[in-house]
């Protein structure tokens, strides 16, 4: 019994290592209340800069798209990340490369440029 109990106390608080898809949880430790940056994947080559606002589940956030200022809206799906903007709205499975470093995935394909943790939530 002892045994099991550390186990499971190794299990939830083990670190995300490098490699791993966030949880929910993880999402709403990282993401909410931080500043992220990175190159779109839309076009490969815009400067984005976004400050996230803190929520339960779900919250609100605004940036920049090169020189246009955008506010959207967040929020987490099961261990999805979602955002939506004026005209559009998308999903990712999010890796966590490093500390600073996220890996967005669309269903299983990883797409070509990371986000950039700027600061850190609470930061």
């Amino acid at each position: 019994m002892l045994k099991q109990m550390t186990l499971a106390l190794t299990l939830v608080a083990a670190p995300l290592q490098a490699g791993e898809m966030m949880s929910a949880q993880e999402l709403m430790q990282t993401i909410p209340g931080a500043i992220l940056s990175g190159i779109s994947n839309e076009d490969h080559t815009t400067r984005w800069v976004q400050t996230y606002g803190l929520g339960e589940r779900s919250g609100t956030g605004e940036g920049t798209f090169g020189e246009r200022i955008y506010t959207s809206a967040w929020t987490i799906r099961q261990d999805l990340w979602c955002e939506s903007w004026s005209n559009r709205s998308e999903c990712w499975r999010i890796e966590r490369v490093n500390a600073t470093t996220l890996q967005p995935y669309v269903g299983q394909q990883k797409l070509p440029n990371v986000w950039i943790i700027e600061e850190p939530a609470g930061g």
